[in-house]
């Protein structure tokens, strides 16, 4: 078997973002929002043997900020939006583009959401909001690479109609 899946899935019709009871989405704000990202990724991946490793400020800096691809529109950050909680990130996507040309093929880029509010609707809310975004661009395709040992991030695709590539 793969190590890696390639997946796509065409998109036929304007995606319809979901949506999340006390859950908000926002996009990249500042600096801070980086270190978010950092402990959403430590955390959403704690449990990941493979693929994962520690990073810091500057391994986000090399995988988004220095990408010739990045604009801060492109990242959503999911938040709960319960006025019981102080507003706290819950999940993370960003909308990257492989390739160099204006053409340059959309692709979903760490999905992350915590354990404790997975099976919950957020990664759908996050992925078909970024689905919306590259409807938007005129784009009708998405492109994502998961590991084929994470399964909940496998059926979590293959339930929004991702297949191989």
């Amino acid at each position: 078997m793969a190590l890696i899946l390639q997946l796509t899935k065409k998109l036929l019709a304007p995606p319809c973002p979901a949506t999340v009871d006390g859950v908000r989405l926002r996009h990249y704000q500042d600096a801070s929002d980086g270190e978010i990202w950092l402990e959403l990724r430590r955390r959403a991946f704690a449990r990941q043997k493979l693929g994962v490793g520690d990073w810091n400020a500057d391994d986000f800096a090399r995988e988004f900020l220095a990408k010739s691809w990045w604009r801060p529109e492109a990242m959503w950050f999911a938040e709960t939006d319960s006025p019981a909680l102080t507003a706290s990130a819950v999940g993370t996507v960003t909308l990257a583009r492989r390739g160099d040309t204006p053409e340059a093929r959309p692709a979903v880029h760490w999905l992350a959401v915590l354990p404790s509010w997975r099976r919950r609707g957020v990664g759908r809310l996050l992925i078909t909001s970024l689905e919306a975004a590259v409807w938007e661009t005129g784009q009708r395709q998405v492109w994502l690479e998961t590991h084929a040992q994470w399964g909940e991030a496998a059926q979590l695709y293959e339930s929004l109609g991702y297949g191989p590539a």
